[in-house]
């Protein structure tokens, strides 16, 4: 109090000063113009005329500048008054604190992994449950094959096993064993040469029981001919035209030479005799076919043939060299793989293929009941577990940012937590032509409620700072010098250049030129100047 009651005495001392000086120039300025009226009129007394205008104009000059003194006067003094006044200033202590530069940044909201399905077997589908769009969970079916497909398809790989091992096997068996024995001494032409021989031997065997076969067979037809014409009841063959293309006129049917208009006789006694003797002839005759004993003979040499035939083939193919038995197992092995794996991929074909994630089906690529191949696209997911939202970085805020950075995502308006995950170690240009550098951020809490493809809110917490000292931004000016703060050291302005760290929209972190608690000049920045004495208040 006291020394706000002793500044408000100088000042009133000082304006009243001040006044007097004001005052004592008005009253001078008066004088001066009433000399100069009474020599202006003395010296029309003296001569009556009126003065040279040359002198008249000096005088006035005269005047004029006197009065521009008097006016500089009054300014010169005032200045010094005001320098000379005592300049008020509010001041907050610099002290220590936390700081955080946030980055907002929008961004699309993006899969980290797609998946797209491909048949492993070939056959026909039988269903298709989803579409583009749906939304499915880890485990639902996408789609199934037909089964009855599935089951031949497992046959027919379980039978090319089971060849393949049969061809193998031969070469080791027992019976291999004994036809490599039943061909030694023979070399493979005379083994060939025999081969060759038991096939022209069993060829002409053949031709004998074809060609006996035959006189048989048409024995037989001419019996059933005959057979035929006792049971038409005594028409002759020289009438049976009188009934083709549908004529029924009536004739005259004969029967052992006896007539009977109009009626059907039964046979005489001797036709009855012959029909069973024709019959008990094409028995023979059936019989024969089976039986005959030439042709059984036949067979037999054929049976034969055909056994030493297969022991000769044995024995030759028994004697390959190491190479091919080794390459034999190669593809008993080969085909063994093959095979099983295609029946373990049918086996899993009839349960059906199954989401292995919750996601969203983006391309569908087949139609139902189709065939598809091994190998073709059927499905796209993309996994909804593992979203990411890709954003672009200036170069400015580029140094701001870093792997693990945790980020506030909004999507539709819903919060998420997330952190950067990828940095591209390229920059490219926006439509804008500004280079930009791609950054992925990982949502760590993803829902089923995420839309692919939507734009994210994203505040990326990139700096942050603790116990150091901060200002409010405001406080900081800027020259062609460079960053600076005003601060009071014993009643005197002074200015520190500063320099910043992180900054934020609202503070500054000061990492050079200020210590924790030098006095902050927080206005009236426009009317201080470098050792200026000021009273601080503290703010």
């Amino acid at each position: 109090m006291a020394q706000d009651k002793e500044l408000e005495t100088k000042v009133k001392e000082e304006t009243t000063a001040s006044d007097v000086t004001v005052k004592n120039t008005e009253d001078n300025k008066l004088e001066a113009q009433k000399e100069e009226n009474t020599l202006v009129y003395e010296e029309y007394e003296q001569h009556e005329v009126a003065a040279k205008p040359k002198r008249k104009f000096k005088k006035r000059y005269v005047v004029i500048g006197v009065a521009l003194l008097l006016v500089a006067f009054i300014v010169f003094n005032s200045i010094n008054s005001a320098k000379k006044a005592v300049v008020m200033v509010e001041t907050k202590e610099a002290s220590l604190g936390t700081i955080e530069n946030i980055l907002s940044i929008s961004g699309t909201v993006q899969s980290a992994e797609s998946k797209t399905y491909f048949s492993d077997v070939t056959a026909p589908l039988s269903e298709i449950n989803v579409k583009v769009g749906d939304k499915v969970a880890a485990g639902d079916t996408l789609y199934t094959y037909d089964e009855a497909a599935l089951d031949l398809s497992k046959q027919t790989a379980e039978l090319a096993i089971k060849q393949a091992k049969g061809s193998y096997n031969s070469y080791w068996s027992g019976t291999a064993a004994a036809d490599r024995k039943y061909a030694e001494g023979l070399t493979p032409q005379q083994i060939n040469d025999r081969l060759d021989a038991i096939t022209a031997e069993i060829d002409a065997l053949n031709n004998k029981i074809t060609e006996k076969t035959s006189r048989m067979n048409q024995t037989l037809t001419d019996l059933q001919k005959v057979q035929a014409d006792i049971n038409q009841n005594g028409i002759a063959d020289s009438s049976e035209n009188l009934f083709e293309n549908g004529n029924t006129d009536y004739i005259y049917r004969t029967e052992s030479g006896n007539q009977t208009d109009g009626a059907y006789n039964n046979p005489s006694e001797s036709d009855r005799q012959m029909s069973l003797a024709v019959s008990q002839s094409m028995l023979d005759v059936q019989y024969a076919l089976s039986n005959d004993p030439e042709i059984q003979g036949w067979k037999r040499q054929i049976t034969a043939l055909q056994e030493e035939q297969s022991h000769l083939q044995t024995g030759k193919a028994a004697q390959v060299n190491p190479g091919t038995a080794t390459s034999a197992k190669a593809q008993l092995d080969s085909t063994t793989l093959t095979q099983e794996d295609a029946i373990s991929k049918i086996d899993a074909a009839k349960e059906g293929v199954k989401s292995d994630f919750n996601g969203v089906v983006t391309a569908v690529s087949v139609v139902e009941g189709a065939t598809v191949a091994a190998g073709a696209q059927t499905v796209t997911l993309a996994n909804l577990d593992d979203v990411e939202v890709s954003v672009q970085i200036s170069k400015s805020d580029l140094p701001k940012i870093a792997i693990g950075q945790q980020v506030d995502i909004t999507i539709n308006s819903k919060p998420y937590t997330g952190e950067i995950s990828k940095i591209s170690g390229t920059a490219t240009k926006n439509n804008n032509g500004v280079a930009v550098v791609d950054t992925t951020i990982k949502v760590t809490n993803p829902d089923s409620d995420i839309i692919l493809g939507v734009e994210a809110n994203n505040k990326i917490h990139a700096q942050k700072a603790e116990n150091t000292l901060v200002l409010p931004y405001e406080y900081v000016q800027t020259d062609s010098e460079g960053d600076y703060v005003y601060v009071v050291e014993n009643g005197i302005v002074v200015r520190k250049n500063v320099t910043i760290g992180i900054a934020s929209s609202t503070e500054a972190q000061i990492v050079d030129g200020l210590n924790a608690g030098d006095k902050i000049v927080t206005g009236n920045y426009e009317i201080l100047s470098d050792g200026m004495a000021v009273v601080e208040m503290e703010g």
